[in-house]
């Protein structure tokens, strides 16, 4: 029998640390003990009139509920502090605002809007999402005007962390919102955090944020595409076209439109391989109907290069997206022809803008 080592006892497992970062093995047998030992204890403190398995069912509702709240405080006290370093944020660009003289025609009250204070938040402990997004808007607008006249402060790591943050909880809530059958998020609201976004994006002091907006606004996208695809009501013209216009103004900031484009055609590429599989009978009205709002969203987005004082997209994305459009028609342009005179269209707006491109000297 070997010794046994200095400290131990009989009878009693001896454990080593573990030098990595895998957990140490965990014994069967006292797991086991544990769940008898809980299940004991759930038995003898179980209320007279209730089973053993009713009491358990009603203790596991209690901590998904707990579980619940502890999350929506979590949730509460993340947007109370993002919206407290928004106000120090802006209570310093107050302090370093131009004075009149120095601020052309513009006032400062224009320029620097003063920071909500705590009582304009709302009376109910559930702030509205679209209080939430107006109050980054103020925000980021504020941001935005400071680039403009005091653009000595770029590059400060406080300005830019609650900028993307802004940001990025901005699109979430939108998202949310979009979700929702009955939108809890007004369009006017909608088409403005979104217009300064794309401002912001578009700032050469505030492009240093990485993929991650990149990343939740092609979320965005996809919830409102998806949202459009899968609407029922054919008549809803006005409210397919106010969430596909939304797309097209994201798609102004020069990092957004490749993902956007590639998106899009994504979508047209995968409803050209269903048109392909299935027989005229078995065919999806609303599909059918919806996808054309993707085709619209596509080709407002290659207008507005053609129209914009900016370059073009670049040769190599146009062969790309050519060549999907093309493969997209194979089999399928004498059955669905309304279909492929709109993909056709589409390849002479690319042409067009290829064409342009040349031109220029």
């Amino acid at each position: 029998m070997e010794e046994l080592k200095s400290g131990d006892k009989p009878g009693e497992p001896t454990y080593q640390l573990n030098q990595g970062n895998d957990p140490p093995p965990c014994d069967s047998e006292y797991v086991r003990m544990v769940k008898l030992a809980a299940a004991m204890a759930i038995l003898r403190t179980k209320p007279a009139g209730m089973t053993g398995q009713q009491y358990t069912q009603y203790l596991q509702l209690r901590y998904q509920a707990n579980q619940g709240d502890w999350k929506k405080r979590a949730e509460s006290l993340q947007s109370r502090l993002l919206q407290t370093r928004q106000e120090l944020l802006q209570a310093k660009l107050l302090q370093q605002q131009p004075t009149p003289a120095e601020a052309d025609e513009d006032k400062p009250e224009q320029v620097f809007p003063t920071p909500p204070s705590s009582s304009e938040e709302p009376s109910s402990p559930q702030v509205s999402r679209e209080y939430v997004i107006q109050r980054h808007s103020r925000f980021l607008t504020c941001v935005l005007r400071l680039q403009t006249l005091r653009n000595s402060l770029a590059g400060r790591a406080d300005l830019e962390e609650t900028v993307k943050d802004s940001i990025v909880d901005s699109l979430d809530l939108l998202g949310l919102s979009l979700k929702e059958k009955v939108p809890d998020v007004s369009m006017v609201t909608k088409k403005h955090i979104v217009k300064t976004i794309v401002e912001v994006l578009g700032r050469e002091e505030l492009k240093k944020f990485g993929m991650e907006i990149v990343q939740a606004v092609m979320e965005l996208v996809q919830t409102i595409l998806k949202g459009v695809l899968r609407c029922e009501d054919l008549n809803r013209h006005q409210h397919q076209e106010d969430q596909c216009r939304l797309v097209v103004d994201l798609s102004r900031a020069d990092s957004l439109r490749k993902p956007i484009l590639e998106a899009l055609l994504q979508h047209i590429k995968d409803f050209s391989d269903t048109l392909r599989t299935l027989k005229t009978f078995s065919l999806d009205p609303v599909l059918y109907e919806n996808v054309y709002y993707m085709l619209w969203t596509f080709e407002q987005i290659l207008y507005n290069l053609r129209d914009g004082r900016k370059p073009s997209i670049d040769e190599t994305l146009t062969e790309e997206l050519n060549n999907t459009l093309e493969d997209s028609l194979l089999f399928i342009s004498e059955k669905y022809p309304l279909f492929a005179h709109y993909v056709w269209r589409l390849g002479g707006v690319l042409h067009s803008l290829q064409t342009s491109k040349q031109c220029k000297p």
